[in-house]
């Protein structure tokens, strides 16, 4: 059965952050948890056509379309931070939902006591989520976040619902991955 998707857009080309100064236990962090846009971040003119991206540090970055599909159907616990020089938004999603990491594999690298974190968190995908139930209509995200560094990041599910709304609507340059409710071994 198919309790929904990961929404994964076309990465930008771009990093929100390239050579962000971070102390020293912000490397053990997440894009959450450091909670910051660059204030001068813009899309390449090949890419602005684009409703929804992803940076290579992981930020989801969506179009005023996005916004206001997302707006338009009410779903909740939805922030868009707005990206001034880009025209663009930050997406971020607050409906969380459990990782299976156990069930997943999930490596977790070079844990710091000192900064209460991880510097790598891997192996996301195929996504395993604890619960088996069938994700309603709207957006979400996981628990954990996954990658390297400063630039660890969740990934954002949507509801089955969710996935057919966006593709009624065009926005055609989103993959979306299957989460499924039994996994096939590895």
């Amino acid at each position: 059965m198919i309790l929904g998707y990961v929404l994964s857009p076309p990465d930008n080309e771009e990093y929100m952050f390239y050579d962000l100064e971070i102390s020293q236990c912000t490397k053990y962090s997440n894009i959450y948890d450091i909670n910051l846009v660059n204030p001068e971040f813009k899309i390449s003119k090949k890419k602005l056509k684009l409703n929804i991206t992803e940076t290579y540090d992981g930020y989801k970055i969506v179009s005023e379309r996005f916004k206001l599909f997302c707006e338009t159907e009410g779903y909740k616990n939805l922030e868009f931070v707005n990206l001034p020089i880009s025209g663009f938004y930050w997406f971020k999603v607050y409906n969380v939902v459990n990782y299976d990491c156990v069930e997943r594999g999930t490596r977790f690298i070079n844990y710091n006591p000192d900064c209460n974190g991880y510097e790598e968190i891997i192996g996301a995908t195929p996504a395993y989520l604890k619960r088996k139930d069938v994700l309603a209509d709207g957006f979400f995200r996981t628990d954990i976040c996954f990658g390297s560094f400063h630039r660890k990041s969740p990934l954002y599910l949507v509801g089955v619902l969710t996935k057919q709304k966006l593709i009624e609507a065009g926005f055609t340059e989103i993959y979306f991955e299957k989460i499924l409710d039994k996994h096939q071994s590895r």
